[in-house]
């Protein structure tokens, strides 16, 4: 901007040594203005702020693209993207304290987004597994944490710093991760979000204590401890008598429901400052105390644009802090990610086996969640400047985040075929799924329809087959469903629909009819085509069922023995014509509160 300012001031000196009338004044008045815009205007163009912010909105932006054709994280991007133009790469920006202001603005709207989306009702509903399991692995990583910190030489307050920072998973790569793949409301998904979840609660513990982790005596804990409960109080009590009134007065103005949500989150920082707290915190307390209002994901819709910008600046100023002294710094972080993968495991997977969740949704909780969060970041910001650890610290805890991240993200992708293979291992070893050793599966009689997987489609056809007094047997590898589905005296047992030996111990042989009820979207380490060919391959006489979202594959699947295959987008294009005919003849009215009735008399296995 200031470029262009030179420029025009050019043109008009031009101008008036050319004799253009009035030009002298009009010199002296923009010149005037210039001064006041930028008093040091000959100081170099990038010392100023915005040269600072748009050069790294730029680096931001071309090291997230090429984060996203390597299928990594943006965050990793922008942490890149520091290390470039920072002080270790291209010497861009060497001062970078005034980003290092704003991003903390970035800290605030993030944290103030994660507590929007900490539903204390579902924090509730996650069940006491997940609350067990989220609890003991952040304690017993922390712990573990703490000693390999020892083993690296470090003491004190930087070892509890490291051995907390690597005890947290990240709930943005997780649920994006998750998400991206449909596997949020699988099993191994709901229990790895129910631990993110428990982990997020906490953090707002860490950051409560965080303040006087130097004076650690019990009567400055208790303090802190009680002005963190009182500071949470005052917010539910404020959210619960006077926000909604508020919230209700300004819901039909989008732009007075985003300015009050704001200004909600800068009253909490400010609180949460005031009782010597972060504003981290504050902002965090903020986004949770109205979590359950009607408005809160319409909140998080319109705040996360800024959050966005701002978040960008704060992980592009992490990035610039980022100081690889010596090699030994960076191998310690590659032995740090080693051990947060390691971790993981061993803390995740006894946990979820011994509440009898079964092996392969213990190893993919586990894999789900080998990474250290962005939580950790945060931590190890504030710990710098409460000068509890050093630059060299905060660096270490970078690296791991970013080799850990960069692991998760294909761990992930195939974390099915490693579970698989894992959980091979371990049965070989003489650990058995517990579903396995507590379950002995009848086989099923040869009237009965055997179906495979009680996710939507099987939820619709177990309600629609008992309701005809049809003999069922579902085969599901998830303990609450088949838990629901005995309940309602339904035949149900365990089988991995991966591991297709499986289906063998099930007594699949002696079916009538056996329904694969989940798409291949939802499959994991399997597919409908496998699955029709393992059954194919073992002369089951019963008629089979399979599933296809295309044509195409729907008659590769004709070809390969399928007695009928569902293709679902055709079967809804039917449904959709026969609306279309009946509101033609006058009849959708009626039709539609027939529809609405048999809704509501549904009561299927999930609802």
């Amino acid at each position: 901007m200031f470029v262009v300012v030179r420029q025009m001031d050019v043109v008009l000196v031009r101008a008036r040594v050319r004799g253009c009338s009035g030009g002298l004044n009009v010199s002296k008045r923009f010149r005037k203005i210039v001064r006041s815009v930028h008093p040091h205007r000959n100081q170099r163009v990038h010392s100023g702020l915005l040269y600072s912010i748009g050069l790294s909105i730029v680096a931001a932006s071309l090291m997230g693209y090429v984060a996203r054709l390597l299928r990594q994280p943006l965050l990793l991007g922008y942490i890149a993207a520091g290390i470039l133009i920072g002080p270790q790469g291209l010497k861009l920006i060497e001062n970078w304290d005034q980003i290092a202001t704003l991003s903390e603005l970035g800290l605030a709207f993030l944290l103030f987004i994660v507590g929007l989306e900490i539903d204390v009702k579902k924090f509730a509903r996650s069940g006491a597994a997940s609350g067990v399991i989220g609890t003991v692995q952040v304690l017993a990583c922390a712990g573990l944490g703490l000693l390999v910190a020892h083993g690296l030489g470090y003491a004190g307050m930087e070892a509890l710093y490291i051995g907390v920072a690597i005890s947290f998973s990240s709930t943005m790569i997780v649920v994006k991760l998750l998400s991206d793949s449909n596997q949020l409301d699988t099993l191994p998904g709901r229990i790895s979000l129910g631990v993110l979840l428990v982990q997020d609660v906490l953090a707002i513990f860490v950051l409560a204590v965080q303040s006087n982790l130097e004076d650690l005596a019990l009567g400055s804990l208790a303090m802190s401890f009680a002005a963190g409960i009182g500071l949470i109080a005052l917010s539910f009590l404020v959210s619960r008598y006077a926000l909604p009134r508020a919230f209700a007065q300004v819901a039909r103005s989008p732009e007075l429901m985003l300015v009050l949500s704001i200004t909600w989150c800068f009253i909490m920082c400010w609180l949460a400052l005031t009782a010597n707290f972060s504003i981290a915190m504050g902002s965090l307390i903020a986004g949770v105390s109205i979590s359950t209002f009607p408005y809160s994901h319409d909140v998080i819709v319109k705040i996360r644009s800024l959050r966005d910008f701002f978040v960008t600046l704060f992980f592009v100023s992490l990035g610039m802090q980022v100081i690889v002294s010596s090699p030994t710094l960076l191998l310690q972080g590659l032995l740090l990610s080693a051990f947060v993968l390691a971790s993981r495991f061993l803390t995740i997977f006894p946990l979820s086996y011994s509440v009898k969740l079964g092996s392969r949704v213990g190893i993919l909780a586990s894999l789900f969640l080998a990474q250290s969060s962005e939580f950790s970041l945060v931590i190890a910001t504030f710990g710098l400047g409460y000068q509890h650890i050093s630059r060299e610290i905060v660096s270490l805890i970078v690296i791991t985040l970013i080799v850990t991240s960069t692991i998760s993200t294909y761990l992930t992708g195939s974390a099915h075929m490693v579970a698989q293979r894992v959980a091979h291992l371990l049965e070989k070893a003489g650990l058995r799924s517990s579903h396995h050793q507590d379950e002995t599966v009848a086989a099923p009689a040869r009237e009965k329809i055997v179906i495979l997987g009680c996710h939507r489609l099987g939820s619709a056809l177990v309600h629609d087959l008992t309701e005809r007094g049809e003999q069922l047997h579902v085969l599901d590898f998830n303990p609450q469903v088949l838990t629901r589905l005995k309940r309602r005296g339904i035949s149900a047992s365990y089988a991995d629909l991966s591991q297709l030996d499986t289906l063998e111990r099930s007594g699949i042989d002696h079916a009538s009819v056996i329904i694969c009820a989940v798409s291949d979207d939802y499959l994991r380490g399997t597919t409908n085509a496998a699955i029709l060919r393992y059954l194919k391959g073992r002369g089951v006489p019963a008629t089979i069922i399979v599933q296809s979202n295309s044509v195409r594959e729907a008659v590769a699947l004709y070809e390969a023995g399928a007695d009928y295959v569902l293709v679902p987008p055709s079967i809804s294009a039917g449904q959709i014509i026969s609306v279309i005919e009946r509101e033609r003849i006058g009849e959708l009215k009626g039709h539609r509160s027939t529809e609405i009735e048999a809704l509501r008399a549904r009561m299927e296995v999930l609802q």
